[in-house]
């Protein structure tokens, strides 16, 4: 379809300074009336009610987001639009990057592509496609990954709960090659493991990477280390590798645990590990004993704007008790993914968790995402990841 077939949507004042600024996202309510009678994923030229243009992009009638802006220019969207977008991706990958085998390739709005999730891990490629405009045009993404990448296998994760809100059906199917288990990569010098189909999200959180290397830097040798929502075993892993005496894994997934001991054992930590099937939640309410480092990375606890207050008193609670479990003088390494949570409403619950927990904090180091994910000035909804490293005194 041409430019000049897309249908026009048009956008209300209220809006306009926000998107001319740069934000990629328009909402249902900030459109007049007239879009929905057309096709979820359906490309349209924006404007404002004197018929100045404000891009394209795609339609969901469905969703609270109705629009995702791809361009701010009148493009035509077609093969060579999203050949340029991922081209222009994978350099800035390959500029920033001492390792672009295994990195995420494209991060949704951050990279111009709306609704797009792209994680490399050497020949294997997983991408998450969000949104009912990203799906048509998924297609020439795969193209993409084929010409350019080559790799082994192909994976669509795409059973991200964004889907639900879209009402789109969720799946996660091979698009390339075979694929029997997880899949081992290796990263700073550690064979590590993603798990496309049984596992969550892509398979492998890229985006802590820095953290853990962070980490390390404090790890002196004979400290005992816990690893709470170990997932694949990555933080516990890099702490093994840094020379912790031992390292305790605890998840409430099977699957999770197991990823974790393939990796100790991949590495030759196993004699180090052990691993708890447990609810973490509950398991740090009765536990007693304690440990020279705990780290501590939950799952996002809200992805409601109107249970934001509740998900920080969770955080509160949860990094409260945690403290306790950290021996006189030791570290709390504390993550939060939740989107919805600022950075100074999160460390605001960590000082209140202090409070709670009647002991002396000190933060000794922030971080963030990996520069492959990258943070859009316009869009502060692109920073969603926190982490700190604390002194529990």
């Amino acid at each position: 379809m041409s430019l000049a077939d897309y249908p026009t949507v048009v956008l209300k004042r209220s809006a306009q300074s926000r998107v001319y600024g740069g934000h990629l996202w328009i909402f249902a309510n900030e459109l007049h009336d007239g879009f929905q009678e057309h096709e979820p994923g359906t490309l349209v030229r924006i404007t404002d009610e004197q018929q100045r243009s404000y891009g394209v992009g795609t339609l969901n009638k469905h969703s609270l987001i109705a629009v995702r802006v791809l361009s701010r220019q009148d493009v035509e969207v077609n093969r060579e639009f999203i050949f340029g977008r991922l081209d222009a991706a994978h350099e800035f990958r390959r500029r920033v990057l001492r390792d672009s085998r295994n990195c995420r390739l494209v991060f949704s709005e951050a990279d111009g592509l709306p609704g797009l999730i792209v994680d490399r891990f050497s020949d294997l490629v997983v991408y998450q496609s969000l949104t009912a405009g990203m799906d048509r045009l998924t297609d020439d993404v795969v193209e993409w990954l084929n010409d350019r990448l080559s790799p082994s296998i192909i994976v669509a994760a795409n059973d991200s709960s964004m889907r639900q809100l879209e009402k789109l059906p969720s799946e996660r199917v091979l698009r390339r090659g075979v694929l029997e288990g997880a899949h081992v990569f290796e990263q700073d010098e550690l064979r590590l493991i993603c798990d496309p189909i049984g596992g969550q999200k892509t398979g492998y959180f890229l985006d802590q990477r820095l953290n853990r290397k962070l980490i390390q830097q404090f790890i002196r040798g004979d400290e005992t280390f816990l690893d709470l929502f170990c997932y694949s075993g990555a933080f516990g892993a890099y702490s093994l590798q840094a020379g912790v005496k031992s390292a305790t894994f605890v998840d409430g997934s099977e699957r999770a645990l197991e990823l974790s001991r393939q990796v100790c054992s991949l590495n030759g930590f196993a004699d180090r590990a052990s691993f708890v099937k447990a609810d973490v939640f509950d398991w740090v309410k009765d536990s007693s004993e304690q440990y020279d480092i705990v780290s501590v990375d939950p799952p996002a606890l809200t992805k409601n704007r109107s249970k934001a207050t509740a998900a920080l008193r969770a955080y509160r609670d949860l990094n409260s008790r945690c403290m306790k479990l950290v021996r006189p003088g030791g570290l709390l390494l504390t993550s939060s993914c939740s989107g919805l949570i600022s950075r100074v409403n999160w460390r605001r619950a960590l000082e209140e968790a202090a409070f709670k927990s009647r002991r002396k904090v000190r933060f000794l180091a922030f971080g963030s995402q990996a520069p492959d994910h990258p943070v859009l000035a316009a869009m502060p909804e692109t920073e969603y990841l926190k982490f700190a490293i604390a002194q529990v005194l």
